[in-house]
């Protein structure tokens, strides 16, 4: 029963040392949850230096992925658009040699082996028609053929080249 009085005369009389005592023991635990945050900090921040690192290596990487990638398709499709070309080239060739052949065939059965020029006859309401033509024959003129001809061969050949594009 005695040492509660005496631990409180003795904290009266000593309670700036013992204050004091505290008060440097706060600070060294301090100073050592201090020291143990910074270099945790400085752990955190090399961590996040290395993970950087390596985002920009990865994405350098993938770019570099990618330019490779764009460059291969890129030559495959120009390749693509040179087989077009030439098939559009052979194509046109086809389609002009048969309207040569469809004009050489027309002149053939359109030329009579007459003596003197064909005319029309006359009928009770006027001067004779033209000429009938069967059904299902167009005439165009010849440059209108072979500009369908080269219409139709482009035309063919981007719509094959396209289709190549989606395999």
């Amino acid at each position: 029963m005695n040492a509660l009085p005496f631990a409180l005369s003795f904290l009266r009389a000593h309670w700036k040392p013992i204050g004091a005592a505290f008060l440097l023991l706060a600070l060294i635990i301090q100073t050592f949850r201090l020291s143990a945050t910074e270099g945790a900090l400085s752990a955190e921040k090399a961590g996040r230096r290395a993970d950087h690192a390596a985002y920009e290596k990865a994405q350098a990487q993938a770019a570099a992925d990618a330019l490779s990638a764009k460059l291969k398709k890129d030559a495959e499709n120009a390749q693509k658009a040179e087989q077009a070309d030439q098939r559009y080239a052979d194509l046109s060739q086809q389609y002009r040699a048969a309207v040569l052949r469809y004009q050489a065939a027309q002149r053939e059965a359109g030329s009579a082996d007459l003596s003197i020029p064909a005319e029309s006859p006359e009928s009770g309401d006027g001067p004779g028609r033209g000429a009938v033509f069967p059904v299902g024959s167009i005439l165009i003129p010849e440059n209108d053929a072979f500009i369908c001809a080269t219409n139709t061969a482009r035309l063919q050949a981007v719509r094959e080249w396209a289709a190549s594009l989606t395999k």
